[in-house]
């Protein structure tokens, strides 16, 4: 019979770790930038489902013919998805045979850390003991004091261009020069009217004509933080839909604006669970990709596409996508494929290049060109970055000079300027990238060779002026026009 034990026990370490790991078997996969090791005045907590998951996808029926303990690291990025890091195992059976890292990694998304008010990855240590058929869990809690957390600047892990050869120059926005209220930024959207909408880690901003407006859990029903009530939740996403809605993906709810009421969509209203990301196809439905698959609003009625009814290869769904031939391409973590009407095909190394990462974001250019950026999730996946499919059927992959340097640093958003012919792509742990497509020449603008202030940059618009806006982890930036 296995029975249910979380049991916390308290630690005191006296130096902070950053990005390392803690015991002797290492493994890959794992996204790996900057993180703290339990950090964070709300440490990240484990779903209750936890054990019984890990339970279930153990290599193994029946948990008797396993002895001994585990002692796990695992990674909890800022979207609460668990990856193992390490672990020392001193059980009878080897990790590979306990099928150790899926067991881990397939379990749900935990609760992220929060640190000075802002959400971060950090590790947690966990004790696993097995006896007589019995698992029990003990999590590791580590006291830290005088330290210092990681800051939302950051240092580029890619030297950038000379700077007497960048062609740009940005204008920052911050809390101390506007009405921003909150620095660490990760959504930005262009409506119909011209106006830019930013969505930050304490509420959001329309800037429109110069005139900026906020608004937050004192003014809409957006709920505050639980840590601190004068606090906003966290946006996540931003998306503007074919009739000017406003569509918000904010803690793990999704919120609609329709310029003058706000609706709230979670799982009481909607299939909406643990919202990730957002698109509007050229039919005006609205897509929202989750961990239980994507769930798509007609304006009406909802509909879900999941593993119950599909051919998904997991629920875990990172982005979808429909082109101008109504086809469905969605990206996840454990493969990418296309549905074609009820047809579905996964996209191996014999039909495209998309089996090189994950799918996280797609583009239908005027001409009919699909852009494709694929996450490097694996480190395996070294031909990762963008890539286009042509209307004659030819592939064609954008790489700079240094292709490592996609296969390293994945792309968090990618706009191409079609009047000017050019591709921005926000870069992690670098920056912000300029490709001009016709002269093949790239630029990296990073806070070390410009007055971008934050190596993590996320989403990206343009205006009707040409100014390409950025959200950044330090501030909006938006580019000077000439």
């Amino acid at each position: 019979m296995i029975k249910a034990f979380f049991i916390f026990i308290l630690t005191f370490i006296s130096i902070f770790s950053v990005g390392q790991n803690l015991y002797n078997q290492k493994f890959d996969n794992c996204k790996l930038s900057n993180f703290c090791l339990d950090c964070g005045e709300i440490k990240a907590e484990m779903p209750q489902s936890f054990k019984q998951e890990f339970i279930n996808s153990l290599g193994f029926k029946s948990l008797s013919i396993v002895s001994g303990e585990i002692e796990i690291q695992i990674l909890i990025d800022t979207f609460g998805k668990p990856c193992l890091l390490s672990a020392n195992n001193q059980t009878n059976i080897k990790s590979n045979k306990l099928n150790l890292q899926k067991a881990i990694n397939n379990t749900s998304i935990w609760k992220p850390a929060i640190s000075d008010k802002v959400v971060t990855q950090s590790s947690v240590s966990i004790l696993l003991t097995f006896d007589n058929a019995d698992l029990t869990i003990k999590r590791k809690i580590f006291d830290f004091t005088n330290t210092t957390n990681e800051k939302n600047i950051g240092t580029p892990e890619v030297k950038g261009t000379d700077t007497k050869k960048l062609s740009e120059t940005w204008t920052v926005y911050t809390q101390q020069n506007s009405k921003l209220p909150w620095d660490m930024t990760r959504a930005v959207a262009n409506d119909l009217d011209n106006s830019i909408w930013i969505g930050t880690d304490n509420g959001i901003v329309k800037i429109k004509d110069g005139k900026w407006e906020n608004f937050n859990s004192k003014n809409t029903i957006i709920n505050a933080t639980l840590y601190d009530k004068n606090q906003t939740q966290t946006v996540r996403d931003l998306t503007v839909d074919k009739n000017n809605n406003k569509w918000f993906v904010i803690d793990w709810d999704v919120y609609k604006y329709d310029n003058e009421k706000w609706t709230k969509y979670d799982s009481t209203n909607s299939p909406i669970n643990w919202a990730r990301t957002i698109f509007v196809d050229n039919s005006n439905n609205v897509w929202f990709t989750s961990w239980d698959g994507i769930a798509k609003f007609d304006g009406n009625k909802w509909s879900v596409i999941n593993t119950k009814n599909s051919e998904l290869p997991t629920d875990k769904t990172l982005s979808a996508f429909v082109d101008s031939k109504s086809r469905l391409w969605v990206g996840t973590f454990e493969g990418n494929v296309m549905i074609d009407n009820k047809t579905t095909m996964k996209l191996t190394d014999k039909n495209s290049p998309l089996s090189k990462g994950s799918i996280t974001q797609m583009y239908e250019d005027k001409k009919g060109n699909l852009w494709f950026d694929l996450y490097n999730y694996n480190k395996e996946w070294t031909e990762a970055g963008i890539y286009v499919l042509k209307i004659d059927g030819i592939w064609e992959r954008i790489i700079p000079k240094t292709p490592k340097i996609f296969s390293d640093n994945s792309i968090n958003y990618f706009l191409l300027d079609e009047e000017k012919n050019c591709l921005w792509a926000t870069l992690n742990n670098v920056g912000i990238l300029k490709y001009d497509l016709e002269n093949k020449n790239w630029e990296i603008y990073t806070n070390e060779n410009s007055n971008v202030p934050s190596v993590n940059i996320e989403k990206i618009t343009k205006d009707k002026y040409g100014a390409i806006w950025a959200a950044t982890y330090a501030g909006v930036i938006k580019l000077d026009t000439k």
